[in-house]
């Protein structure tokens, strides 16, 4: 069974009604709490801590995806999966970071894979290496073996050193919180990369951008507003930073 407070919000009260009973299956039912509007959802994310939000699309106060953007910014990492009676909404929904998307009435055993996903999303690091799925095994990988990860359009990709990349359904700021104690920086907002493994900072060619260069040759991009941080970071790492006039190829 799944643990914690789970949130459903639904302006329509049968349909939230039936979405529960489906949901009871996974949680126990003194676990799950119900808003029949955005602002009494934003309430109880105040007063409960939440693992989990089962949020309705279409609502009259505000859309399920105006409630998401509210939560990526005041509750940066809880879970949330959007509900609808149409599936016209599913691509709009990929602007958006959900666990899943399910129409309604919910399917049991769709239902079902959307928890397995969770529990997927859940697992946490434990001696030194992370736990990837990988079909129907989990594969366990070592931090400092990542060559770097990315998001490319709506997928996200490990990158290992040897080679071998992972696609995982965890999302980029997941990710982050995961591996910021191994030593990866969230260089830009689609990229993670080691900072063991830089070699150099340099701007782009109109100098409003600027890129990460690998040991390794990769190269990937650092937001303007990453900038500082990154060099706060390599300097907390140890690294003293020395002004240089010139370059040496400068003087040839």
């Amino acid at each position: 069974m799944w643990e914690g407070f789970v949130l459903v919000v639904d302006d329509q009260p049968v349909a939230a009604e039936n979405s529960i009973e489906a949901i009871r299956t996974y949680v126990p039912v003194d676990q799950i709490l119900y808003a029949q509007s955005a602002a009494g959802a934003r309430a109880l994310m105040e007063k409960r801590r939440l693992s989990l939000v089962f949020l309705d699309i279409d609502m009259p106060d505000t859309s399920g995806f105006g409630l998401a953007a509210y939560m990526e910014e005041a509750h940066k990492g809880l879970p949330y999966v959007f509900l609808t009676g149409y599936a016209d909404f599913a691509a709009e929904s990929y602007d958006y970071a959900p666990v899943d998307f399910l129409t309604k009435p919910v399917d049991l055993k769709r239902l079902g894979r959307t928890f397995e996903k969770l529990k997927e999303r859940s697992m946490l690091p434990a001696g030194g290496k992370v736990a990837v799925r990988s079909g129907q095994d989990y594969v366990l990988i070592a931090p400092k073996e990542i060559r770097h990860i990315c998001k490319e359009k709506r997928k996200i990709w490990i990158y290992m050193k040897d080679s071998g990349r992972y696609q995982v359904s965890a999302s980029m700021d997941e990710l982050e919180r995961i591996f910021e104690d191994y030593g990866l920086f969230r260089c830009h907002q689609s990229f993670l990369v080691p900072l063991g493994d830089i070699e150099k900072v340099t701007a782009s060619s109109f100098g409003q951008t600027y890129e990460a260069v690998l040991l390794d040759r990769t190269v990937l991009p650092v937001s303007r507003s990453k900038y500082a941080r990154l060099r706060e970071e390599l300097e907390a790492m140890g690294i003293p930073f020395i002004r240089s006039i010139h370059s040496a190829q400068e003087e040839i």
